[in-house]
């Protein structure tokens, strides 16, 4: 199931981008801060809704068809290590990803809402469809929200 819903956001993203020197592209790096709580329903770690945190370094491509291919890595509370890749599709100035957490496996909806010259708030929801995996880290699902500092433009 992971192996195919990563293997379809690869080739979705890759059909969506097009020619990556396409005029008008824009491709913008970010640091973003999130918080959220997550409901856990496994016995090994534990059961009812847990709080955490994270920080990552990212990346988003934006093709002239307002197609967006977007990766992100850092580091989380309480799983150490987290990570996103997700395509989407941006609506002036609001962007809506959807997408994949490997770790811990998640699938999310993402959107973005008008931000200052600096950047911008951001909400998701995740969702686990596989049961009882190591992958998960316990969870079922997440609700998110973050903020993302603009680094730099292209």
């Amino acid at each position: 199931m992971k192996k195919t819903t990563l293997t379809i956001l690869i080739a979705l993203s890759l059909l969506l981008s097009g020619n990556s020197d396409a005029q008008g592209k824009s491709r913008n790096s970010f640091i973003e801060w999130n918080f959220g709580i997550a409901y856990i329903n496994d016995n090994y770690y534990a059961q009812g809704f847990l709080p955490g945190t994270s920080v990552l370094w990212g990346r988003t491509h934006i093709n002239d068809n307002n197609f967006i291919f977007e990766y992100e890595a850092g580091f989380a509370l309480p799983s150490i290590v987290t990570g996103k890749l997700g395509i989407g599709k941006k609506f002036n100035n609001t962007k809506v990803i959807v997408g994949v957490r490997p770790f811990p496996f998640n699938l999310y909806l993402q959107s973005s809402f008008m931000g200052g010259r600096k950047g911008y708030p951001i909400v998701s929801i995740e969702y686990n469809p596989l049961d009882d995996s190591p992958l998960s880290f316990g969870s079922t699902a997440i609700l998110n929200f973050g903020y993302r500092w603009r680094l730099g433009r292209r």
